[in-house]
């Protein structure tokens, strides 16, 4: 979808470099279901399917933008683009791992990283993460109505999710971590943090809440739950499978297509904007970002 999106908006070339994995073994399937869907919108012969970088082919590379299903944009790629190209994040930096793009090698080499703007009216995906997260507790058997629910945030869905689970009947509290939860009697506790390297649900955390009675099921919308102290205390986690790294609990797609490519068309937009030298940030559809020295933050144009 985002290199028919890309061409869909004028993009003279558009590369899309997959790989060969266990999940999606045959190149040939993928590259004939992106060229496929390129053709009927007829945009097919601007675009290109590899899973080789050919060193030579990305010197005059603009945009690169950041895909889960192809690994990180390491310095080695870094290395190989002009000065004035532009790595599109795709999402906003706190929904992803922190070692998605090398920012140092970037720094050096004078290229810029854009982020899209989830707030922004044109994209809009905080009501939607809200809408998926009312989906997984309907999946995981909870009724919302007068049900004690203890949201842990420290994104910016927050107002979102207690807005939304508010209005399904719940009586929700908020907390921005962890180690300030409560010790309610709590009926569901949605976990929606950060991606991280240590499980911000840690065992401290759920020995705290295997020692109330009334032992509360645990939702991991996003970020991590240490499973294996979780089993040892018994507790109840959905979903039962573990989400792969910087994933939600449900795909965006669960929604249909339109939040996903609103996402992507923001994503290269905002890329589009820091490569033509638009002013960023505030209120606009994307913003620059800078790695800091623990957490990856904005920053205007």
């Amino acid at each position: 979808m985002t290199a028919t999106v890309a061409a869909l908006a004028n993009a003279s070339r558009v590369v899309a470099l997959t790989r060969i994995s266990s999940r999606h073994p045959n190149l040939t399937a993928i590259a004939d279901a992106t060229l496929a869907f390129a053709k009927h919108a007829k945009v097919s012969e601007r675009i290109e399917v590899t899973n080789r970088i050919d060193s030579r082919r990305w010197q005059d590379v603009d945009l690169v933008a950041y895909c889960l299903q192809v690994g990180p944009i390491s310095r080695s790629l870094i290395e190989l683009l002009p000065s004035h190209a532009v790595v599109s994040l795709m999402a906003e930096p706190w929904e992803l791992r922190p070692d998605v793009v090398d920012f140092d090698a970037c720094d050096e080499a004078g290229i810029k990283v854009a982020a899209p703007n989830l707030s922004h009216p044109a994209i809009d995906l905080l009501p939607e993460f809200a809408r998926l997260c009312c989906i997984l507790l309907d999946e995981a058997g909870v009724d919302q109505r007068n049900a004690r629910i203890a949201i842990v945030c420290d994104t910016p869905c927050a107002p979102s999710l207690e807005h939304m689970l508010r209005n399904g009947g719940g009586r929700v509290s908020v907390f921005s971590h962890p180690v300030l939860l409560t010790d309610d009697a709590w009926d569901v506790i949605v976990v929606a943090m950060r991606p991280s390297d240590k499980p911000p649900m840690d065992i401290n955390t759920l020995g705290r809440i295997a020692r109330n009675p009334r032992q509360a099921l645990l939702v991991q919308f996003s970020g991590g739950i240490d499973r294996s102290a979780a089993s040892y205390f018994g507790l109840r986690i959905w979903p039962p499978k573990r989400p792969t790294s910087g994933q939600l609990g449900l795909p965006l797609d669960v929604l249909g297509p339109a939040p996903m490519v609103r996402r992507l068309t923001g994503g290269l937009k905002a890329a589009e904007a820091a490569y033509r030298g638009a002013e960023l940030g505030g209120d606009s559809v994307g913003f620059l970002v800078k790695a800091g020295s623990a957490t990856v933050g904005r920053e205007r144009a």
